[in-house]
């Protein structure tokens, strides 16, 4: 039992701090605190060191204190000055081990005008105080009567950076009394510039010709890509030294974005309008998932070698793959859409190349007729084409313009020919082609502007029977194509009259009687010879297969539309004649007038003497039309020749 008391009691003893129990966070809990100037490099170097202990309570302690080094003028000890803010001397995750004599140390640059006293007697107090405990002096570890011979900071101050368009704006200010015997080096680095890391730091010499005194430098990116975010340090270079010390703010502590690269939109791009709702849906298949970028939609009405700013008609999320756009009422406009990415910088691609997302031309129209309509072609006798249309475009300005085209109806307006152009409103226009042809297509289209646009364009809408011929005129003249006629024709007449017929021919024969037979004869036998409306319309009279028709100047129509044809042979004339009745003298010296009729017999009593009278007449005539027809059978056979050069 006692040996097992004994043991214990070892045990116990062995667990027992090698130093002095803990008194807590203070002057005598044997933290020291360090510190030492350099005159060359102008800093002081700071080194606190925690005791070695098992005290694992003044262990955990340390750990969860924050202190704060204060820097006061010497015989000031209660001036509060902290320069360092929230330094740990061990953290939760050391061991006690690791907590225990651990040494923290650094270097500080004092600022010249902290120096708390005048040469000769430039020294300082640094103590070491609980950040929590502040603003009460809770002193832990000190360090007194320090040396710090400072020599002026030769810096410029408030150095800022702003970049826009593709140029970063450097200012600074210059603090009071800075002698201007230096020139300015500018300088751009990747990582914030400490005094520590100065001379390791990589960086770049933007300029080093900026002379004293000049408080802005712009660096201009145009002819460089440049995407990044960077740091810029400006300091004074003097001829024997360079103040790198970084006490004022000659270093930027934030990065500045440089950014001219603009993104670039890869893709296809289309437009299409819908006239039922007068909206234009612009499509680019898919978006992109960036929160620092929008797609800009731009319009022209022409198609577009460049975008224009000024066109921008929409800017939506570049998550979208489309976008609509409302066309205005009363708008009939051609529209090329084209879109762009932005970043947050503003930066766009405003150059188009063959890849660059453009649609075809879109026709977007808010307005019922924009073409002519009911066009028609005629052609006149003298070989004048005129060409007629309807306006109902309400377009005082509107400019027609005509085509022509020998290969068919026109559709589009590829190897036609283009004629005059005229105001639509004029409703027709016309020309002498130089090259008729049988088969000639016309169309008319409008150059015009429409809505609030003032851009006139050339509307190509074709639309067959509307504005653009479905069949063809004949341009050339009605060629007769002429039949040689072998037979010759004449018409006599028992009183004597003889004339030859030609093709055309209008023959008048004067007045003949009831005694006067009419023979239309031909040279030989022929498939037909007629007479039309000759006792009034719509009679005739023919003989088929022979070479002469006679019949009776007694006849109502007292005309003849004659027609002579043997086969493919054809002639046509026109007979007239002024029929008189015949007038006879009785026995008791009167006259009478002989009707038409032969039947009708006049009443009274020399009804006798006229039969006897009329009988000696009748065979007069009978015997007359014999002799004439052997007369005429017989020129007609021996004197063919004659006929001919009559003609």
């Amino acid at each position: 039992m006692r040996p097992a008391v004994f043991f214990i009691t070892l045990l116990l003893l062995a667990l027992l701090p090698i130093s002095n129990t803990s008194q807590g966070l203070d002057s005598g809990s044997g933290i020291t605190l360090f510190a030492s100037f350099n005159e060359e490099s102008d800093s002081t170097t700071i080194r606190i060191e925690v005791p070695i202990t098992n005290d694992a309570s003044l262990l955990d302690d340390l750990k969860e204190t924050t202190f704060a080094l204060n820097r006061a003028p010497n015989g000031e000890i209660n001036h509060l000055n902290p320069i360092i803010s929230g330094l740990k001397l061990c953290d939760e995750t050391m061991s006690n081990a690791e907590c225990s004599g651990r040494v923290v140390e650094f270097e500080y640059y004092p600022e010249s005008n902290l120096v708390a006293a005048a040469p000769p007697n430039p020294a300082v107090h640094y103590t070491l105080l609980i950040e929590q405990d502040l603003p009460a002096m809770n002193v832990v570890a000190s360090d007194c009567c320090i040396d710090e011979e400072v020599s002026p900071i030769q810096s410029v101050d408030n150095l800022t950076a702003e970049y826009e368009s593709g140029i970063t704006m450097l200012n600074w200010d210059y603090p009071e009394n800075t002698s201007m015997n230096h020139s300015i080096m500018i300088y751009r680095h990747d990582s914030p510039a400490t005094v520590e890391n100065w001379n390791t730091l990589p960086k770049t010499i933007v300029t080093s010709s900026v002379v004293a005194g000049v408080t802005n430098y712009e660096v201009n990116h145009s002819g460089n890509s440049v995407e990044r975010e960077v740091y810029y340090t400006v300091t004074l270079l003097y001829e024997t030294s360079e103040d790198t010390r970084f006490l004022l703010d000659n270093t930027l502590q934030e990065p500045i974005v440089e950014d001219n690269v603009a993104p670039l939109f890869i893709g296809e791009l289309t437009a299409t309008f819908d006239a039922n709702t007068a909206f234009t849906t612009v499509d680019w298949g898919a978006g992109l998932q960036d929160e620092d970028l929008v797609i800009n939609i731009y319009r022209s009405s022409v198609e577009p070698q460049q975008i224009d700013v000024s066109t921008l008609v929409n800017s939506v999320d570049a998550s979208l793959s489309s976008t609509q756009i409302q066309v205005p009422q009363g708008e009939h406009r051609q529209s090329w859409y084209a879109i762009t990415l932005q970043d947050s910088e503003g930066n766009e691609v405003l150059d188009l190349t063959e890849a660059s997302p453009v649609s075809d031309m879109v026709i977007e129209s808010t307005i019922g007729i924009t073409t002519v309509t009911g066009l028609s072609a005629e052609r006149y006798g003298d070989g004048t084409i005129v060409i007629s249309w309807d306006d109902d475009t309400n377009n005082p300005d509107a400019v027609a313009r005509v085509w022509r085209s020998f290969e068919g109806p026109i559709t589009s307006l590829q190897n036609v020919e283009e004629l005059n152009s005229v105001n639509v409103s004029n409703g027709q226009t016309s020309h002498n082609p130089v090259n008729p042809q049988d088969e000639a297509w016309y169309a008319v289209t409008i150059d015009a502007a429409w809505g609030e646009s003032q851009e006139i364009w050339h509307d190509e809408t074709l639309v067959l029977g509307t504005n653009s011929l479905i069949t063809s005129i004949k341009e050339t003249e009605d060629v007769v194509e002429e039949v040689e006629i072998n037979f010759n024709s004449q018409i006599l007449t028992t009183s004597g009259i003889r004339m030859n017929i030609t093709d055309g021919a209008v023959i008048s024969l004067g007045e003949l009687d009831q005694n006067d037979i009419i023979v239309i004869s031909t040279s030989y036998p022929v498939a037909n010879i007629s007479c039309f409306d000759i006792a009034g319309e719509g009679t005739s009279i023919h003989s088929e297969m022979d070479w002469a028709l006679t019949f009776n100047a007694n006849q109502s129509g007292e005309e003849c539309g004659g027609l002579i044809s043997d086969g493919e042979e054809e002639i046509t004339f026109a007979i007239s004649w002024d029929y008189i009745e015949s007038q006879v003298s009785t026995n008791d010296g009167t006259t009478i007038i002989v009707e038409e009729d032969d039947e009708d017999e006049d009443e009274g009593d020399d009804e006798e003497d006229d039969e006897d009278e009329n009988s000696e007449v009748a065979a007069v005539t009978i015997l007359t039309i014999i002799i004439l027809a052997l007369v005429i059978y017989l020129v007609v056979m021996m004197r063919k020749q004659d006929y001919q050069e009559e003609e």
